[in-house]
């Protein structure tokens, strides 16, 4: 087994590997553990064009203690007929600047290539199936799941605004949370963020009931005409289940799940040169998953 020794200066970690093209690996550490981003052009392949947009502010918390740990994304809904692909608008901004950008650029401005979310949910693709596709560290996942079924309990008589819609209150248990969203029938799209559906309307708000998960509608583009991709990548063929147990496995100790799938031993150090054992160490997770049956 190879070793790697990575030093740590600031919070970003980088070292650059060689294989048919250069890659840029960007570590960051943070109170949640250690994320990876590969600096790399990610291939698309188009599956669609989108004839509408729905933009959401994505509000999570990362360490369920503490409402402090929010963190933010933007998400972009695209419609088309008879499918939608629910992804982060911030990392698909990323990738275009990634894919016009130099190896050195990225290593001398790293913040500047650090996106969003890196999930994307496509519905009705292929046809009868949601599918979920994923980065845990540098490896692509992909997983299939029937179109889930989610019991709407309405209640017509609470009602609000969003974006001079107006809304009615609905409420489901799905996959080990109970969320409250807010639907219109003002909108002719029957489909809401990330795997949400199953109301007789447009859903514009939901959050789950402990507030650590949180989608809110704050734009819509009624004249779109950008493409719908998929990443033309080598993928990981999976359950939701499995997916989620890999990305633990992950997110509990990212440099021992590096150094299993890549046969390298990593070791990090602090620039005197001794190892961290800090960031060494598998650490217990403050939150939860948006899907919790997982387990």
């Amino acid at each position: 087994m190879k070793n790697v020794f990575f030093s740590m200066f600031g919070c970003f970690l980088f070292v650059s590997a060689y294989a048919q093209q250069q890659q840029v690996f960007t570590f960051q550490a943070g109170t949640t553990g250690v994320s990876v981003g590969a600096g790399t052009p990610v291939k698309q392949k188009e599956i669609g064009k989108a004839a509408m947009e729905f933009f959401y502010d994505y509000h999570y918390l990362t360490d369920t203690t503490d409402a402090a740990s929010e963190k933010k994304d933007v998400m972009i809904l695209q419609v088309s007929y008879g499918m939608s692909k629910f992804s982060s608008y911030r990392t698909m901004q990323t990738d275009s600047l990634i894919r016009v950008s130099t190896a050195d650029r990225i290593k001398a401005n790293p913040g500047k290539y650090v996106g969003g979310s890196t999930f994307s949910i496509y519905k009705n693709y292929p046809s009868g199936k949601f599918t979920t596709t994923d980065k845990i560290s540098t490896d692509w996942f992909m997983y299939e799941e029937d179109i889930p079924v989610q019991e709407w309990t309405i209640d017509d008589d609470s009602t609000k605004e969003i974006l001079g819609y107006k809304c009615h209150r609905a409420e489901c248990d799905f996959h080990g949370r109970k969320y409250i969203a807010w639907y219109s029938d003002e909108i002719p799209v029957a489909d809401g963020p990330w795997k949400f559906g199953g109301l007789p309307g447009f859903i514009a708000e939901v959050s789950d009931s402990e507030g650590h998960y949180k989608f809110a509608l704050v734009g819509i583009n009624s004249n779109a005409a950008r493409d719908i991709t998929i990443h033309d990548v080598q993928y990981n063929k999976t359950t939701r289940s499995k997916f989620y147990i890999t990305k633990r496995k992950f997110d509990t100790d990212p440099i021992g799940y590096m150094s299993a799938v890549s046969g390298i031993n990593l070791t990090i150090t602090t620039p005197d040169g001794s190892p961290n054992n800090e960031l060494m160490k598998p650490r217990e997770l403050q939150y939860d998953y948006i899907e919790r049956d997982y387990k």
